[in-house]
């Protein structure tokens, strides 16, 4: 309920936001110059039917953006990288399944999502300037996805010895994280969004954002939205 209450509160924040008369932003600065690089981080809220069995997590990525300064749109390719956790309530699930087998008597206790995309976005500033202000974005991407369930067992640790310092730290046997299986798999998906970009004083942008990412599989799709904050330079 309040990860829907938060998005839902964003998304009409942003639209008030747009609504609003106001000169445009997402181009770094007034320069002739047309490349310019970008990072940002934030936090992660899968949606829809994705909200139920993963939980918010961390994001980060960076990239550049060409955008000749008599443009009025830019290009932007990105590289981000997500991670989710199963919710308890997937975990549970899936040991449901499980515990249906009479020949497995194994139980999972973790697993995650964890994705690598590639985006190509253009990104539109919404008014006659675009150094400050508001933007839209959007694009295509690739994804490299990897579904990973664990569980908990006892796992050999390799002794380590420090090659400066001179000193180890030995070995054994201790708990630790089992991955019991693993899928990888490329995946093509669309984002949409919007953000504000704030002048720095320095040349650079610092930007907030969110996008709407819907990743494509044969059956159930991937839906999150990344709520980042970034600078442009």
């Amino acid at each position: 309920m309040a990860r829907k209450f938060l998005i839902t509160t964003s998304a009409i924040s942003l639209l008030a936001l747009l609504a609003a008369p106001a000169h445009a932003g997402g181009r770094p600065d007034g320069s002739s110059r047309a490349w310019f690089g970008q990072i940002n981080t934030g936090w992660a809220f899968p949606t829809g039917d994705s909200g139920d069995f993963l939980d918010d997590d961390w994001t980060f990525g960076g990239g550049a953006m060409y955008w000749p300064s008599d443009w009025s749109i830019g290009i932007g390719l990105d590289v981000n990288y997500s991670k989710f956790d199963f919710s308890s309530m997937a975990i549970g699930a899936i040991n449901d399944l499980i515990n249906q087998d009479p020949t497995n008597d194994g139980e999972i206790t973790g697993g995650d999502v964890e994705n690598w995309q590639f985006a190509l976005n253009g990104v539109w500033s919404l008014g006659p300037q675009t150094d400050s202000g508001f933007y839209l974005t959007g694009g295509i991407s690739w994804n490299r996805v990897t579904g990973r369930v664990t569980n908990t067992g006892l796992v050999y640790y390799p002794p380590f010895c420090d090659p400066w310092l001179w000193w180890c730290v030995p070995g054994g046997v201790g708990p630790g994280t089992i991955v019991a299986g693993k899928q990888d798999t490329d995946e093509f998906g669309w984002n949409v969004g919007a953000g504000y970009s704030f002048d720095t004083g320095y040349g650079g942008k610092i930007f907030v954002e969110a996008r709407y990412q819907q990743i494509q599989f044969d059956g159930d799709n991937l839906e999150y939205i990344p709520l980042t904050v970034g600078y442009r330079w």
